[in-house]
């Protein structure tokens, strides 16, 4: 049984940034008001950063594709590798927007906490969450909040739409992190494989938490390579188990509409 976490489960103490992520970003930025084709000394000059910095992160990022250098002008412009990443977020963004209607609708409807959640190494991501406004719990879970693959029910529904190597891939992931506990956990995590293959959903009886019962389905939208996994929870005394099943059944439903509707491009 993975290990209890407090309701009130949300770090709020603000995220810390790799320095050099934070440079590289900070230069890539000052060509959204530049022209084209910037120098090195031309972005030191727009930026804090030394000269030395500039010359190494450029390299870096011409060789990541984000950047293109030009041996002719001796200068750098943006690459298409950060279209592609714009492109990226605005897919994502459409498909949240599609589907936090059906979330705020079920959350309302059973009176429970919803959440669209993705892949993020070895944790669940929440990139959306809805709460009713008659949920009698407050789980404070919200978007950006993450979870263990591993001990939840979003996570287990991640494992299940993986690819068979993708899944083994990261079940050995998961059993070098969690170590000695890992026995336990994956027990967990095959049940909740089996119960997804037999039903479409998997439920979590106080598995996350002893309070909380939650259940969850896979959900893969047409048109989108990343997995995504649909969860509900809320207070074991407000969600016995019949109810909880008949829950399971309406995000399986759900899933299923969503993965055949696709988000306008």
């Amino acid at each position: 049984m993975a290990t209890a976490k407090p309701l009130q489960c949300v770090d709020r103490k603000g995220p810390s940034i790799s320095p050099a992520l934070s440079r590289g970003l900070r230069l890539l930025r000052v060509f959204s008001d530049a022209p084209v084709w910037l120098s090195n000394s031309d972005i030191a000059g727009r930026t804090d950063l030394p000269a030395a910095t500039v010359a190494r992160l450029t390299k870096s990022l011409a060789g990541m594709g984000l950047l293109h250098y030009s041996s002719s002008r001796r200068r750098f412009r943006l690459a298409p590798g950060v279209v592609r990443l714009g492109y990226g977020v605005r897919s994502e963004i459409q498909i949240i927007e599609l589907i936090r209607p059906h979330l705020q609708e079920v959350a309302n409807r059973y009176r429970v906490h919803t959440a669209l959640a993705v892949l993020d190494g070895i944790e669940a991501l929440h990139v959306e969450v809805c709460h009713s406004t008659a949920t009698l719990v407050t789980l404070r879970l919200e978007a950006g909040s993450r979870v263990s693959v591993a001990g939840s029910p979003v996570g287990h529904a991640l494992l299940a739409g993986l690819e068979p190597a993708q899944r083994h891939s990261l079940m050995r992931d998961l059993a070098r992190h969690h170590g000695a506990g890992w026995d336990v956990m994956q027990r967990q995590v095959e049940q909740g494989l089996g119960e997804i293959a037999g039903t479409g959903f998997t439920l979590s009886l106080g598995g996350w938490h002893p309070d909380i019962h939650g259940v969850a389905v896979p959900l893969k939208p047409s048109g989108q390579p990343a997995i995504m996994s649909l969860g509900c929870c809320a207070h074991r005394g407000q969600m016995p188990v019949p109810r909880l099943k008949e829950l399971g059944k309406e995000l399986v439903r759900l899933a299923s509409t969503l993965t055949s509707t696709r988000a306008s491009a």
